[in-house]
């Protein structure tokens, strides 16, 4: 139980960052700080697969899967809405490192998720011919 609270509160706050450093004004001294991973498409890309993976592998429930396509759809609207205050697209090409992040994470959650499963079923296996 504490283990999915500590993952819950890791994704909410790979959320925030995400989503605070996708709101800096290019002029702030704090986007200056992080202005080199910000521009990397590899940073974007495994940011977005690690914020899609968590929901994924870690919950069972639809609603909170659900969670992982919520950031990609975030990637879209923040990238948007920084084009839009600040002009013509200067950060474009994050969109798709972006959603290929979430996809990589979706799919990477689902074998955590998979494998866990199946590791479960082989102990109840093993446990019951036990007996």
């Amino acid at each position: 139980m504490m283990t999915k609270r500590r993952l819950f509160y890791l994704w909410c706050l790979l959320v925030a960052a995400i989503f605070l450093a996708s709101l800096l004004p290019g002029s702030s001294r704090i986007y200056r700080v992080i202005a080199g991973c910000d521009s990397n498409r590899w940073v974007h890309f495994l940011a977005y697969a690690l914020a899609a993976a968590i929901p994924v592998a870690a919950w069972r429930r639809t609603g909170t899967v659900l969670l992982s396509f919520l950031v990609a759809v975030m990637s879209v609207v923040l990238e948007l809405l920084h084009a839009h205050g600040s002009g013509p697209f200067p950060r474009a090409q994050n969109i798709a490192a972006d959603l290929f992040g979430a996809a990589a994470g979706i799919l990477l959650g689902l074998n955590l998720r998979m494998m866990r499963n199946s590791g479960r079923s082989l102990n109840n296996v093993s446990s019951a011919s036990s007996r």
